[in-house]
């Protein structure tokens, strides 16, 4: 719960008090009903107390009020109040934030196992999808060291143990982006300069694949305050996946818009496209449509933008390929 919420929530509380405080008192040798009316209205703040902040502070609550409320018997000597009366009050306010306060405090507790239980979940499933790439790679290099031995080229040896070398790397890549950055240095950059690098850097591989990759930027450009290295990184996850996901002669186009408070980033592909099940998945860590992917990719990919203050969504119509739209704050011009 974050400090301005329960401030917030701390003078609700308060406000709500001192109001039916003064309502109560005004109304005393006033008409009976009202009298009721106001007495009763001292469960709101109760009420409230409990449910936002559990036991410790409902019943904190309910012993304040009660001290606030009871006092008009020996003041006004109020003959609509007698003693009994007051002190059943008293205990129906506390017994009323005791057993809401309780269990807000069950229910906190069971949604923190659920919590716990989930990420246990998560974590054995992390452990099988990265155990399951490192085994693969491990089992690469041990077959590439095998054939060394018994003729293969050097300079062939070097390139698959340097592509082998990269699929680690690129593991090691993925799980530092599903933790927060120590550091993110958020700095002016022109978008179309980190696109202009990130498809370059791809020309070759997109080439092997005899897909097009294809920059359609934004002339005007669109200046924003972002970490390039974060958003490098997701650029290279999409626009990775997208010449994956196209067939031999197909285009990925990468394009930049410059919006009104925003710019955008797309990647686009003419691939088999996402089914309509699978789109709402897309981000949630380990699921993946790829035979050997960990379904780690995406889901940091939407984090890292989290934390730039930005967004990720996606969007496919069938067999016409997919979309990935990155959107990011402009920098405002003085």
């Amino acid at each position: 719960m974050g400090n301005k919420s329960t401030n917030v929530k701390i003078t609700i509380i308060a406000t709500l008090t001192m109001v039916i405080t003064i309502l109560h008192y005004g109304a005393i040798r006033g008409h009976l009903g009202l009298h009721i009316l106001h007495r009763e209205l001292y469960f709101i703040p109760i009420l409230l107390a409990s449910f936002w902040f559990g036991l410790k502070v409902g019943i904190t609550t309910a012993v304040v009020i009660s001290l606030i409320y009871a006092p008009h018997v020996f003041i006004y000597n109020d003959p609509q109040g007698t003693h009994l009366t007051v002190i059943s009050q008293v205990l129906v306010f506390n017994l009323v934030a005791i057993v809401l306060g309780w269990l807000a405090d069950r229910q906190r507790r069971q949604q923190q196992e659920m919590v716990e239980a989930e990420n246990l979940t998560l974590l054995g499933q992390a452990a099988v999808a990265i155990g399951y790439e490192m085994k693969d790679i491990v089992g690469a290099l041990k077959r590439t060291t095998h054939n060394q031995k018994y003729g293969l080229q050097s300079a062939e040896f070097d390139r698959d143990i340097e592509q082998e070398l990269g699929r680690l790397e690129n593991v090691v890549d993925t799980l530092s982006s599903c933790a927060s950055p120590e550091r993110i240095e958020m700095l002016s950059t022109d978008l179309n300069k980190i696109i202009s690098e990130r498809i370059e850097h791809y020309q070759s591989s997109a080439s092997k694949s005899e897909v097009t990759l294809e920059a359609q930027l934004d002339e005007r450009g669109c200046r924003t305050r972002v970490d390039a290295g974060l958003l490098g990184r997701v650029l290279d996850n999409l626009i990775k996946n997208a010449i994956e996901a196209s067939n031999p002669g197909q285009t990925v186009i990468v394009r930049s818009h410059r919006g009104g408070l925003t710019c955008s980033v797309e990647v686009q592909d003419q691939g088999p496209g996402i089914r309509p099940e699978h789109l709402p998945k897309m981000f949630v860590p380990f699921f993946t449509t790829k035979e050997k992917g960990t379904g780690l990719g995406l889901a940091a990919s939407k984090k890292i933008m989290h934390d730039l203050g930005g967004d990720i969504q996606v969007a496919s119509t069938g067999a016409e390929g997919s979309t990935f739209t990155l959107t990011i704050p402009r920098e405002q011009e003085t």
